[in-house]
């Protein structure tokens, strides 16, 4: 199994388990009335998915976004609970000691409610920082993280990871052996980071698999979600202060000016 830390672990105890195998479990950190509001909260946009066509994944993503996954994105819109979960204490430290070293502020890069339905098939395995290309190694450039909604167990398909693949380089291959299951608890978070081989599993069981998934990079990189039209302006004037920040409304040094050179967006949003 992946490795776990209680819900009383430091994030200097999450860090260094990251740094070392590049993913960890931290047991029944969400309180689950957070959970129960998220899914009353996501349930008409997710019975809105139900009996949609199985999508036409674009050429190329066939293996990446696999039929019979129902997906929603721009979740911070659309769920106060959600909204606590991406901002949780213990996320912003792992995120402060992993990522502020190498930019002057970190955002969210992906927001998704994902719940595969029974016969949706695995995902393949993949790594985050494919997405920019660059050359390896290199820093952290993203933390990920995903919430258990519902159990995730072996059978419905728990996230497959392969720790340790954070400091493998490119071309090998893992052996059957070295791929493990985040089986957890309803409530349980998961943490990985950019260069750890991951995938969703697939559903074998008759039920949903419900997961609340975050992911946060340096606040230099483009986001892959564009959050300027996930949390537009009129939304984004109704968060808090930190959570406008994560979404992008901040500079990252002189980066992401906005009205007048040097002018911090997060002004943009007061009146």
């Amino acid at each position: 199994m992946v490795q776990s830390l209680p819900s009383t672990a430091s994030s200097a105890e999450v860090v260094d388990v990251l740094n070392r195998g590049g993913c960890v479990v931290v047991k029944s950190l969400a309180d689950l009335k957070i959970c129960d509001q998220l899914e009353k909260e996501l349930a008409p946009f997710l019975e809105a998915r139900k009996d949609e066509t199985p999508i036409n994944a674009p050429y190329g993503y066939e293996d990446f976004l696999p039929a019979k996954t129902r997906r929603i994105v721009g979740v911070i819109a659309k769920s106060r609970a959600y909204r606590a979960l991406v901002s949780h204490p213990l996320i912003m430290s792992v995120c402060d000691a992993m990522l502020l070293p190498n930019c002057a502020s970190y955002q969210l890069c992906t927001t998704a409610a994902l719940v595969p339905d029974p016969g949706s098939k695995a995902q393949a395995l993949h790594r985050e920082d494919q997405l920019w290309n660059l050359p390896s190694p290199h820093p952290v450039l993203e933390v990920a993280t995903m919430w258990a909604i519902t159990d995730f167990t072996k059978e419905n398909g728990a996230t497959h990871l392969v720790p340790g693949s954070n400091l493998w380089p490119d071309d090998r291959i893992p052996r059957e052996d070295e791929v493990l299951q985040a089986e957890m608890a309803r409530g349980a978070l998961l943490l990985w980071t950019d260069r750890v081989l991951h995938g969703a599993g697939a559903n074998r069981s008759n039920a949903p698999r419900f997961g609340a998934g975050a992911a946060y990079i340096l606040g230099w990189l483009r986001q892959e979600e564009n959050q300027y039209l996930a949390v537009p302006p009129e939304i984004a004037r109704t968060l808090p202060e930190n959570l406008q920040k994560l979404v992008g409304y901040q500079l990252n040094g002189g980066l992401g000016f906005a009205g007048e050179v040097g002018k911090d967006p997060i002004e943009m949003l007061r009146p």
